[in-house]
């Protein structure tokens, strides 16, 4: 590394990386760095809700070291997150959060993003290290206000669409993160589907591509915290076919990215379990990293006692205790298995919330070349 990283840790005081750790991530990809706590909205759908706080962030230097440590390891995808991230370092004006996207392009991450809930002071949106994103994801839940704003707050849906037409003109690469939940799950007067709005919606505004998340009980403890926003299996597998069939037509103008979820028999599985047995905990592809200074793997996690290593200002260290998500999800890591995170009651077998069939998403198509393993 050269001269310019001045914040990496002198020679007499090295950053300490336990063994197991590089040894279980010999693949690592990407990084999701929920940088802060902060947010300045409270979703009711919100999976990180219990966590929300003022002041709790991964200080800069750290941030810094992290993220070049896992440079280092191989990661060439940096997600910066929250909380909304847009809140770290907002009162010096976002000094902390345009150092860690310039740091982070110059030490050679190939793909930084940020995902955001639009509500930041548009002038962000003129700075040059913010013009360095190769994305920026805004989540949006809905395509009226009437849809989106019950869940997101009053006013949400004005802001964000606003701060994401600016960004649009401004030659950003925008996508759109969003729910599928109760409010939009339906159809319309005319018989359309919401999301099929909503895809339209996100082409009409310049989106490039919009990539979904469904709302579910996954039998986890974050089942506590989404309210009454979850919809069934039932509700959700006209949808998904519907939508994966216009996909595969052809019948939009952008990439679509949409979960399978739970709509998987067993049998299903077992005809091709290298492809549904997708597994980031398995594959050590993916790191998510929390200012409490745990590090995971699985998003399901979240809220809970279980990780895979814990961090600090010297060092990551490996999770010796029962709390290591590996022990606690009762992993086979040498065999392609539905996920072992979730419980459902039902006749289907749960695959990873991030599996999304034929996704246009560059860890998925160009390091894991995942849709080669899928059989015709």
């Amino acid at each position: 590394m050269s001269a310019k990283h001045e914040f990496k840790p002198s020679p007499e005081s090295p950053f300490f990386v336990d063994s197991k750790f590089k040894e279980h991530f010999p693949n690592l990809h990407q990084v999701f760095f929920y940088i802060t706590d902060d947010c300045n909205l409270r979703c009711e759908q919100c999976l990180y809700k219990p966590l929300l706080k003022k002041d709790s962030e991964i200080q800069l230097e750290t941030a810094l070291t992290l993220a070049e440590t896992f440079r280092d390891m191989g990661a060439f995808k940096l997600t910066i997150m929250g909380g909304e991230p847009t809140r770290y370092g907002h009162k010096e004006g976002n000094k902390s959060l345009l150092t860690l996207i310039r740091k982070a392009k110059e030490m050679g991450y190939k793909y930084t993003r940020i995902d955001t809930n639009g509500q930041f002071d548009s002038t962000l949106l003129d700075q040059p290290e913010f013009k360095r994103l190769d994305e920026l994801s805004f989540s949006l839940d809905g395509h009226t206000p009437e849809i989106n704003d019950p869940l997101r707050g009053r006013g949400s849906f004005n802001k964000c669409v606003f701060n994401m037409r600016k960004a649009v003109e401004l030659g950003y690469n925008v996508h759109i993160t969003c729910c599928i939940h109760r409010r939009n799950v339906g159809r319309d007067e005319d018989g359309n589907f919401l999301i099929d709005s909503m895809i339209r919606f996100a082409s009409s505004m310049g989106v490039r591509k919009i990539n979904f998340h469904g709302i579910f009980k996954h039998g986890v403890a974050r089942d506590n915290w989404i309210g009454e926003t979850y919809i069934s299996p039932e509700e959700y597998a006209e949808l998904f076919e519907a939508i994966t069939r216009n996909i595969e037509l052809g019948q939009y103008d952008i990439p679509v990215r949409i979960p399978q979820e739970r709509l998987l028999t067993q049998k299903e599985f077992d005809e091709n379990p290298d492809y549904y047995g997708y597994c980031p905990v398995k594959l050590g592809e993916r790191v998510l990293v929390h200012p409490n200074g745990q590090i995971r793997v699985c998003s399901l996690l979240i809220g809970t006692p279980y990780s895979i290593a814990r961090f600090d200002n010297n060092g990551i260290y490996w999770e010796e205790s029962e709390n290591n998500e590996i022990t606690h999800g009762n992993f086979d890591l040498t065999k392609s298995t539905p996920c072992t995170n979730q419980k459902l009651d039902s006749n289907f077998v749960p695959v990873c919330v991030s599996f999304k069939p034929g996704q246009q998403e560059v860890v998925w198509q160009e390091r894991l070349k995942w849709e080669s393993r899928r059989k015709i």
